[in-house]
């Protein structure tokens, strides 16, 4: 069954080659699960009834800002996970950002609402950054026909110096194990700190299924450094399909100016 699946997972990345990507802001955030409920949990609940693809995703983008490659599903232990990713589309930084959820019933009322931070507190031009959230009451399931999902924040008028550039460089399976091996560098003219990096993992139709914080020795770079990182996923059956993944390095200048 894990042969089976590693060759599955093997199949999907064979098609994405190496990526190169540099964001600019700063951030962290977990994970996500499978999109199949699990029969006990179906049981247990009374959620037979309940299917999560009849739910209805609705972004309300702002301007200068867009939410994109949304997706919802069940995770293994029955709570429903949503996910996506914010595009700064401006030609301004933005800072305090968060992500605004209602989910919504057949007739638009709404049963709950979650203010979701993205801990991005810079978002540079043309960045993206990823967002997960977990809605548990199970009981309220049944009830939910659609989930809005918008985005608050603030322009910052001052432009990055720093330029953190994440490359990877190789990725190969060790055991039950996904390993990505890559490298980050600031080509930038300015120190920076805060230096956090993610990875997210898209479904053969760019949607959101996975999002892992990587694990970087030093969090502070000068211009012109370059450090190495490795990021290991284990392939268990709580990590959802995926065909193709993103890094996003997110920071703030060292020195800083007024706003």
């Amino acid at each position: 069954m894990l042969a089976l699946y590693k060759i599955a997972k093997r199949t999907l990345l064979a098609a994405v080659p190496p990526l190169l990507f540099f964001l600019m802001s700063c951030g962290s955030l977990e994970e996500a699960g499978t999109g199949m409920q699990s029969a006990a949990a179906s049981r247990d609940s009374g959620l037979y009834l309940f299917d999560y693809r009849q739910i209805s995703i609705d972004t309300t983008s702002s301007v200068g800002a867009r939410v994109k490659n949304c997706n919802i599903y069940l995770d293994i232990y029955g709570g429903l996970v949503v996910l996506g990713e914010l595009e700064n589309t401006s030609n301004t930084v933005k800072t305090d950002i968060e992500i605004t959820i209602d989910f919504e019933a057949a007739g638009q009322d709404i049963i709950h609402s979650a203010l979701v931070p993205v801990k991005a507190e810079y978002l540079g031009k043309g960045a993206k950054c990823p967002f997960i959230y977990y809605y548990n009451d199970s009981e309220k399931y049944i009830e939910l026909s659609s989930v809005r999902i918008g985005v608050n924040y603030r322009d910052h008028n001052y432009s990055f110096r720093g330029n953190p550039i994440a490359r990877v460089e190789e990725y190969f399976y060790q055991d039950d194990h996904l390993v990505i091996k890559g490298s980050i560098k600031n080509i930038g003219e300015e120190k920076i700190k805060d230096l956090a990096l993610l990875c997210t993992f898209y479904d053969n139709r760019d949607r959101v299924v996975f999002i892992k914080e990587c694990y970087i020795p030093r969090d502070r770079m000068m211009p012109q450094e370059e450090q190495d990182f490795i990021l290991e996923m284990l392939l268990d059956d709580y990590l959802k399909d995926f065909a193709g993944f993103q890094f996003q390095v997110f920071f703030s200048d060292e020195i800083r100016v007024n706003v």
